[in-house]
Parts: structure tokens; sequence; C-alpha cells
């Protein structure tokens, strides 16, 4: 989740054009993340379902091992489906909530952008400009 957030946040430079002097800012993206309960959420989520995914596995593992050898490779066909079903599943979801969180991450940084005058925002530490994490955090709420 938090890869596909940051690769998300990389892309999303905000640039607004203004007639004023140009003022930069940078986002820290781990840090307004970290503290966004959505985005903690969506981590519990996805620990919670790989957990549940790696039991699936084991009770698997452990069922082909109690199974007679001439059964063994049909129980394996169906346990490797049924995996790949639940990992399909489980990246759409993944991405899905990935999608949202991002869409409300880029909202609140050109809320922030926009109300700041800032004319680009990037979720790096570049010298001399604004960090406004704590402004994008609190419009992310």
């Amino acid at each position: 989740m938090k890869k596909i957030l940051l690769t998300l946040a990389l892309l999303s430079t905000v640039a607004i054009s203004s007639n004023a002097a140009e003022k930069y800012a940078t986002v820290n993206v781990d840090y307004v993340m970290s503290k966004y309960p959505a985005a903690q959420q969506a981590t519990d989520w996805l620990r919670k379902e790989e957990l549940s995914i790696q039991q699936f596995v084991l009770k698997a593992k452990q069922d082909i091992e109690q199974t007679p050898e001439a059964q063994k490779k049909a129980k394996e066909e169906k346990y490797n489906k049924e995996l790949q079903t639940k990992a399909m599943n489980l990246r759409k979801q993944e991405e899905a909530k990935g999608k949202e969180i991002y869409s409300k991450f880029d909202a609140a940084v050109k809320t922030t952008a926009k109300a700041g005058g800032y004319t680009l925002v990037i979720p790096a530490a570049l010298y001399g400009a604004t960090d406004i994490s704590d402004t994008v955090l609190k419009n992310l709420k």
C-alpha cells in the first residue's frame, strides 16, 4: 500500500499557474500517510488480509500432507486455484483502496497549494521550499 501511495504521490506534482512570484512547497508523503487514519486503516486491513492468506496456505499444506498420494495432485490444484483467486481479489481491493486514498490526498494537496498560493508542490525535500505536510494533513481530515 505504501509503495502504491508513494508512487502515486511522486506522479502528482501540483502546478498552479499564477502571475505572482513563484512559491514552492514540499509534502512529506510518508509523514502525512502515517498520520492519516484512512491510510492507517488500509494498511491494517492489508496486513489482516495477508495474514489470512498465509493461514490459508498453512492449512492447505497440512491438508495436502494428510491426503493419500493418489488425491494429492487434485487437492494441490484446487488450493492453487483458490490461492490465485484470493491473491487477485486482494490486489484489486488494495488498488481500489490506494486510489481512493490517493484521490483524497491529491485533493488535499491541491486545496492547500491553492490556499497558500504555491505554484509547485513536490513530494520531496527541496531546499528553500516550504513543507506543507501538516496543512495537507488537516485538509485530509
